[in-house]
């Protein structure tokens, strides 16, 4: 996906109203789901994974990181399955060689997953786009994480603004967001990846970045394109 993007550095304030499926048409709808709340119920959907996934949550040690992982896998088929109008137990995923995953034969259904903490989110829109939830943790040692993976315009961004840690992980769900939407995944060479001054060479129609927080501790970033799209956010 090669588009002109620009970031909009005005914090989103989202509305979320409680989810209810509406056509995309020229919509992106972002939706998140409280894991804790929705243990009830993802607990007895443990039957949607594949074999594979029950295996991979076989050998998950810690009980949160159980929730977390039963919770993305059951929610995205049930979510999917919402907007698709197919039983959640018939919906396949496919992934491109980064990992991203998609539904085959459903050109236009785009989607994209993150979750952290307590919090998933999910995002849908006809083209594609990329989404990133982060957890804001005041103890991570960021400014090493910075001088491998951030450009020296980010981290002086970083380093000039009133809360270095907020800004440091709003910068990096804005990679993250980025990198998913085109579909490019983790890459090695993150430092030279600028989203102070994002790529602008490409399609005449621009892509777009945002962000927002969840419940004052998270910060997310949604990345997509499309022409003047009404922005909706649901919740679980």
């Amino acid at each position: 996906m090669n588009l002109t993007f620009s970031i909009v550095w005005s914090e989103i304030m989202p509305t979320w109203i409680n989810f209810q499926v509406e056509p995309l048409s020229n919509e992106i709808h972002v939706v998140r789901i409280n894991i804790s709340k929705n243990l009830h119920r993802i607990s007895d959907q443990k039957n949607l994974l594949e074999d594979s996934e029950k295996q991979k949550l076989s050998r998950i040690i810690k009980q949160e990181d159980k929730n977390i992982f039963l919770c993305s896998q059951v929610m995205k088929r049930i979510v999917c399955g919402h907007y698709l109008n197919i039983p959640p137990n018939e919906i396949s995923f496919d992934f491109t060689k980064n990992k991203k995953p998609f539904i085959s034969g459903q050109a236009d259904f785009h989607f994209n997953i993150s979750h952290s903490g307590n919090w998933m989110t999910m995002m849908f829109s006809k083209d594609p786009c990329g989404i990133d939830v982060e957890k804001i943790q005041p103890d991570l040692d960021f400014d090493g994480v910075m001088q491998s993976a951030f450009h020296p315009d980010e981290i002086r961004y970083v380093q000039q603004s009133s809360d270095l840690t907020k800004a440091f992980f709003r910068i990096w769900t804005i990679k993250e967001s980025f990198l998913k939407a085109t579909g490019v995944g983790l890459i090695d060479n993150l430092i030279d990846l600028n989203m102070m001054n994002p790529p602008t060479k490409g399609s005449p129609n621009p892509g777009l970045i945002q962000s927002f927080m969840v419940e004052g501790n998270y910060w997310c970033s949604i990345c997509y394109q499309a022409q003047n799209p009404k922005l909706r956010f649901f919740e679980f």
